[in-house]
């Protein structure tokens, strides 16, 4: 089946690079609509329907009802298993379709969290994997248990099932509804946005199934089986979009050069900076890869100590090719929409591109028939691995460090149910809670991001002190497990209101260093009582963890096999880190005291890689550099303005309570218009039917223009307070002013006044 696909992908792959090839480099930028083809469409179903068969038929092939056979696969997992399993549980649709829309709009920056869970997966293979399988446990709840007590057992099976919910399968499941929103389901339905319950509850059905019948060993059967069509597949678009651009060079002079570059400075709208890469990044790595059950059971399944020590070392390496799978083709995409070879993106409607649709845009326009389907089914691939481990680890915490504490009788064959029982309501909560993720102003991969300081520096904390502190107590543990968790749910809802504006990533540090105190003071404050059992379970010094006998010799001794992966990834950043550090540049644009409305600004330099177009709204600013669009420029350089009249807006004016409780009103675009294009506006009532497909019911208000030869409409409740806002007209002799930007490392408005009569005033 593997060897079947994989070549199809090959041949359809190379049909697709002839139909680039053959594409004239001045193509349409209108956008097109791509439908999905007949044989599209049964590649995707055919590939669902096989997984779910192979899933349910490796799970039955053992037929006892053992606990250890259903959730650990009878710890007969060998390392290429384990490392490919780790891999493809890690990687969802979140990371296909959010890292290509991250790198449409922030380049190669989000790669830091591909690469650097390669040092991660270092140390669970030298420090935590082999305590796990010495202590013989089945859950790391379990684990904790026997180095502090039975209440930090319980509250990590809690927060650890939390994690599974929320992270692994909700996230996955919202970008697996957009793929197949934008591309399936499109050749079937009008506005599938509006089917999305139907959709995740038609993926999370097909994933529990084989996950719910066969277990553990389903999972990684089918998990091994879908990296390989996920790598294919994205290798091949990768590929696609390289030969389309004409090859590396061509897509540097492309795009601008900080999208090409890993490491950034504090100067960087996304917040993703160096420092908070390498301090931020391990906590959430060490929780991640180190203590996260979803992740290390594939680990607790091992064969023997060496298969579950160099299983994640062969994940670390796997983790190099995501940024070059995922990360780069949101670049390529951008290269080839600012040369033309690939029409925008949709847009949404503010005349903003909808980054969200990068990947599936890609696949549209970009594959031949045939193969789109086989795309499809390598981002299905990817969810339904991610999901089905989740599931799994959710049914064995429940399963053993809930249901068996409070009946500790239960049969292996009655705890085999339980858990399947644990998986179905677990995939119910999962499917409300994605419904919930819909509404969100962040992209998708940093809205995950947000959520890891409930659960990323309690867990990071307790097990690393536990490990390497044997005088870490058991009290201390689990204060700093409950307090810290708490304090992240804090920290989580004032980032979601917007109080609190420090990047998630720095914040996990933050939080970590704090409750590193706090669980030194409170075990000198409370002190640990250690069993033989909780003092075996810390390294009496961190080199003691690199002795090992019976390891394995020449490159694959795990210590030789670790070395050489730290140094593939030092090269690895050190070719890819920036250079000079590139300022977001905001200004205001005045003409005659009022904020000009709906103009298009060129900004032009000496540089032509640092040449932009931007568009301003109803205030009149803009900013050059932003974590929806990359940009900037070094310091000290000179940009140049061009004005254009371009928009018109149909504005929106909501009103609401403030926090002093006076009514405020704030303005939302709900469409724009080519500048000077006619509206036509009219009032109806709606029919039923058509009242349940807009969500509007009774009188509404209807607006209509021309797009080029298509026609627009848009429709509002009667009463709602909506104005056409025409864009501001630019005298010519003022569309090429005579003022400038300059990048400076300061963050303040440049205000820039037009006047009509010709003059130009700059005001700092």
């Amino acid at each position: 089946m593997v060897l079947a696909m994989t070549v199809a992908m090959v041949l359809l792959g190379w049909a697709s690079v002839a139909r680039a090839s053959a594409r004239p480099v001045n193509a349409p930028t209108a956008p097109q609509q791509v439908s999905m083809s007949a044989l599209d469409l049964w590649i995707v179903g055919g590939y669902l329907l096989g997984i779910v068969i192979l899933g349910c038929l490796a799970g039955l092939r053992r037929r006892e009802s053992k606990g250890s056979d259903y959730f650990l696969a009878s710890k007969s997992l060998v390392w290429p298993m384990i490392g490919m399993a780790l891999f493809a549980t890690n990687i969802s649709t979140i990371h296909l379709v959010s890292f290509a829309q991250n790198g449409y709009t922030s380049g190669l920056t989000y790669g830091n969290f591909e690469w650097m869970a390669a040092f991660t997966l270092v140390i669970l293979s030298l420090f935590f994997a082999p305590f796990y399988l010495r202590a013989n446990v089945a859950t790391l709840p379990d684990f904790l248990e026997r180095r502090f007590n039975r209440p930090c057992r319980d509250y990590l099976a809690v927060l650890s099932i939390f994690s599974a919910v929320v992270v692994h399968i909700g996230f996955s499941l919202l970008t697996g509804a957009i793929v197949l929103e934008g591309t399936v389901l499109a050749a079937f339905v009008d506005s599938p946005e509006q089917y999305r319950f139907w959709t995740v509850l038609g993926m999370a059905g097909a994933t529990a199934i084989y996950t719910i019948v066969g277990g553990l060993l389903a999972v990684v059967v089918t998990e091994t089986i879908q990296t390989v069509v996920l790598l294919v597949g994205a290798a091949c678009v990768t590929w696609i979009g390289f030969q389309m651009i004409g090859g590396w060079n061509p897509l540097v002079e492309s795009v601008h050069p900080v999208n090409l570059t890993i490491l950034r400075s504090s100067a960087d709208p996304t917040g993703i900076t160096w420092y908070a890469v390498f301090l931020g990044y391990p906590v959430l790595g060490i929780w991640y890869w180190c203590t996260d059950q979803t992740i290390v059971q594939r680990v607790l399944g091992a064969k023997n100590e060496n298969h579950a020590r160099i299983g994640p070392l062969f994940a670390g390496f796997l983790k190099i090719l995501p940024v070059f799978l995922f990360v780069l083709p949101g670049v390529i995409c951008l290269g080839l929409v600012n040369t033309g070879k690939l029409p925008p993106l949709p847009e949404l409607p503010d005349g903003s591109p909808n980054t969200e649709q990068t990947y599936t845009h890609m696949i549209k326009t970009m594959l031949s028939p045939g193969f789109r389907g086989i795309v499809i089914a390598a981002l299905l691939a990817a969810l339904m691995s991610t999901v089905s481990g989740a599931l799994n680890s959710i049914a064995t915490l429940f399963s053993y460090d809930i249901y068996k504490r409070w009946v500790p009788d239960v049969s292996e064959r009655n705890l085999v149910w339980i858990g399947r029982f644990a998986t179905f309501v677990a995939m119910c909560v999962a499917i409300a809670w994605t419904m919930a993720l819909g509404q969100r102003d962040t992209t998708i991969f940093q809205a995950m991001v947000d959520v890891f300081p409930v659960v990323a520096p309690p867990t990071a904390v307790t097990f690393v002190w536990g490990v390497f502190w044997r005088g870490t107590s058991a009290r201390a543990a689990f204060i700093t497990l409950v307090g810290g968790s708490l304090v992240g749910l804090v920290v989580f809802l004032l980032t979601l209101s917007k109080v609190l504006t420090i990047n998630s990533l720095f914040m996990a540090f933050i939080l970590f260093a704090a409750e590193s105190v706090a669980i030194v003071f409170l075990s000198f404050l409370l002190p640990h009582h250690h069993t033989a059992e909780s003092e075996s379970l810390v390294w009496k010094t961190p080199w003691e963890a690199l002795r090992a006998e019976g390891a394995w010799r020449g490159l694959m001794d795990f210590r030789v096999f670790a070395m050489v992966l730290v140094l593939v990834m030092v090269a690895l950043y050190w070719a890819f880190s920036g250079g000079e550090p590139y300022y977001p540049i905001k200004a205001q644009l005045l003409l005659d005291g009022k904020p000009v409305v709906g103009c298009k600004v060129e900004l032009l330099s000496e540089n032509p890689r640092l040449d932009d177009t931007l568009y301003v709204g109803l205030d009149g600013k803009l900013t050059y550099g932003t974590s929806q669009r990359a940009g900037g420029a070094p310091a000290g350089t000179v940009l140049r303005l061009r004005l254009t009249p371009a928009r018109d807006y149909i504005v929106e004016l909501q009103r609401h309570t403030g926090k002093d409780g006076r009514v405020e009103t704030t303005e939302k675009i709900i469409a724009w218009i080519p500048h000077g294009q006619e509206i036509a506006e009219a009032e109806k009532t709606l029919a039923e039917n058509a009242a349940a497909k807009n969500g509007l019911h009774g009188r509404v208000r209807v607006f209509r223009w021309r797009v080029g030869d298509a026609e627009k409409q848009l429709m509002t409740a009667a009463d709602a307070q909506v104005e056409i806002r025409r864009g501001t007209e630019i005298p010519e002799s003022m569309r090429s002013p005579d003022a400038v930007l300059l990048a400076q490392p300061n963050d303040e408005l440049q205000v820039i006044e037009l006047r009509s009569s010709g003059q130009v005033a700059k005001m700092e």
